[in-house]
């Protein structure tokens, strides 16, 4: 058939187009229960309309008085601007109004195109067995355009609920609806269907289609939606454009809207309110807290849950302070003045405990008002932690990346003098006689090596490019480093304990720069370690994304990394050691260098109570 446009249809009216449908006064009851009050409802032409709602709001009844399935009560349907005081099911259908509802209305002992397309067609033109043939190669045809892989002569019953759903949805599609009512179909529909009906669905409406698409899923309305109608108890709480109502202001309109009575009781019956949507609300995916003036907990969502790991403990009657662990003082505090300001408020990277975990978060705090009557607030929980650590360790390869760029270039330029100072000495060497002169000069030959290697450590941190490398075994040569340095150890009252892997580990870089990072580790220990102490050495074999990598782990029991960032001990001349002249900084950034140039990682983290460990990865 052919779409008109929606001028063509509407004619012209004072205040814009007239709808393609519109409900005026609708009532419907059943069981002397008012399920439908004075629905008042505009549908346009090409407009894509959710319903959202509670269960038993009353969305699939408006649905079915709409597609002719039940009859008002009382009430006015004007379709195209002609009043009907009801529709029938032939009439909805000659009116091309179809519906797709939750109840599959299918034949599950027919074939897909038996279901599909034959009750459209007319059998007398051709001999039957000839229509049948025909009829399923235009199935296919259909099927297949709209991308679905389903066999035309598969029986129903022998289906997927996702297939026969898509059969369900198709049948209305096919008959060219101006009307197209989903009650909750979408919700049934796989992730790979949902995508391919989402894509049809925009196509309909913008051949002209209009779609009145009832659901309980809140992104639904969002990718979809051009506008959103809110029913609860069977009464419109809101109709308004989905632009002007973000996802939040949704969640507040929820558990603000409350019934047209006076009575002031009615904004204290918190638990009523609360069931309004709550289907919705449990299913966001973020960390959601309703809670009445007094701080008590009234809902928490299945994220919340969750987080809280309230999973299988009865949070009602809680307060919110009874959510949060020993350390989240300055969050409490945040969200409490919120609270008392009675105002929307955002909080970012506000650090949270939970169940003894420290979290980086995102709050939001919003009162919950009915006209001037405060009721309770809505607090969202956003845990960023990942994205921050993650931020950090952006920030710090940044930094080493920078640094290491400026001590290249710091390295060479200190290098030209030195050789040209080396040179001199050597001749002078050679040429005085006097032995007091010669020491002197011997004296600063030593302190010259001594800066030669600080320049080396500085090239060697920002040289990212591998050296000649060896096959080597990683337990001997942390055993022989081990014994090297026992005798330091043992003067400074420092006991160190090894523990190799059972199996050999084989590396393939240059020796002498693992060593080095053994040896700056040791170093780094000694020092936490000033005054006696223990070391524990371990290595093993470890087995990331599919390859076998060495774990070297260091652990001291010192004084720890005194820094909100434990990780800032990586960067260039930083140092905890305050006062020590003699401790450059430089061992730990040349360390990481190394270890990252072998595709390797080093990280490090304070032990409960004193001390700290250091983990390095490196391929096998």
């Amino acid at each position: 058939m052919e779409y008109r446009s929606q001028e063509q249809d509407s004619g012209s009216h004072p205040h814009g187009p007239l709808p393609l449908l519109r409900l005026k006064n609708i009532n419907f009851s059943r069981d002397n229960i008012r399920v439908l009050k004075n629905i008042n409802l505009d549908l346009h032409r090409s407009e894509f309309h959710a319903i959202v709602g509670d269960h038993g709001s009353g969305k699939s009844t408006l649905g079915m008085i709409i597609s002719g399935a039940l009859k008002p009560a009382s009430g006015v349907l004007l379709f195209k601007s002609e009043n009907y005081p009801h529709f029938t099911l032939r009439k909805a259908r000659q009116l091309n109004i179809e519906m797709a509802s939750q109840e599959i209305q299918l034949i599950n002992y027919f074939s897909v195109t038996e279901n599909l397309l034959i009750p459209d067609k007319v059998y007398h033109l051709f001999p039957l067995s000839k229509k049948r043939r025909l009829i399923q190669e235009e199935a296919r045809a259909l099927l297949s355009g709209y991308g679905f892989d389903i066999d035309p002569a598969a029986i129903i019953d022998n289906l997927s609920l996702s297939d026969r759903m898509v059969i369900h949805i198709l049948r209305s599609v096919y008959r060219k609806p101006v009307l197209l009512i989903l009650d909750a179909v979408l919700e049934k529909l796989a992730a790979t269907h949902l995508d391919k009906i989402l894509d049809i669905l925009s196509a309909l409406k913008k051949t002209g289609t209009s779609i009145l698409c009832i659901t309980h899923n809140i992104d639904d309305i969002y990718g979809l939606a051009d506008k959103v109608t809110i029913l609860r108890n069977g009464e419109i709480i809101l109709t308004d454009s989905v632009n002007n109502i973000d996802k939040i202001n949704l969640i507040k309109l929820c558990y603000t809207q409350i019934s047209g009575s006076d009575d002031i009781e009615s904004y204290q019956d918190f638990n009523q309110l609360l069931r309004y949507n709550e289907a919705i609300l449990q299913k966001l995916p973020i960390n959601l807290i309703v809670s009445d003036n007094e701080n008590k907990i009234k809902m928490i969502n299945d994220y919340g849950k969750v987080y809280f790991n309230l999973e299988n403990a009865v949070y009602r009657n809680l307060f919110l302070d009874d959510l949060f662990s020993e350390g989240s003082e300055n969050a409490l505090e945040l969200i409490k003045s919120a609270f008392s300001e009675k105002k929307e408020q955002t909080f970012y990277n506000t650090p949270i405990v939970v169940n003894a975990n420290k979290t980086i978060t995102n709050v939001k705090v919003l009162p919950i008002y009915d006209g001037a009557f405060l009721i309770g607030n809505i607090t969202i929980i956003e845990d960023v932690s990942k994205q921050e650590n993650l931020r950090q360790q952006v920030i710090l390869s940044e930094k080493l990346a920078s640094v290491g760029i400026l001590a290249a270039g710091v390295a060479h330029e200190i290098n030209n003098p030195l050789e040209i100072i080396y040179n001199h000495l050597n001749f002078m060497k050679f040429q005085i006689d006097k032995e007091k002169m010669y020491e002197t000069i011997a004296n600063i030959e030593e302190e010259l090596t001594d800066i030669k290697q600080i320049v080396s450590n500085l090239i060697s941190f920002s040289d990212s490019n591998k050296m000649v490398n060896e096959e080597f075994e990683l337990n001997g040569l942390i055993a022989s480093i081990i014994n090297l340095i026992r005798f330091n150890a043992k003067n400074k009252k420092i006991r160190i304990e090894y523990t190799p892997a059972e199996h050999p580990i084989h590396l393939n870089a240059n020796m002498n720069e693992i060593k080095q990072v053994v040896l700056n580790l040791l170093k780094n220990s000694f020092e936490a370690s000033d005054g006696g102490g223990a070391i524990d050495i371990q290595t093993s074999s470890v087995n990331m994304d599919g390859r076998p990598f060495a774990c070297i782990i260091f652990k001291d029991d010192g004084i720890g990394i005194e820094d909100e960032n434990p990780d800032n001990i990586f960067l260039p001349f930083y140092s905890t050691k305050k006062g020590n002249e003699a401790n450059l900084g430089l061992g730990l950034s040349v360390s990481y260098g190394i270890v990252k140039k072998y595709e390797g990682n080093i990280s490090v983290k304070n032990l409960k109570g004193t001390g700290c460990e250091f983990t390095i990865t490196l391929p096998q």
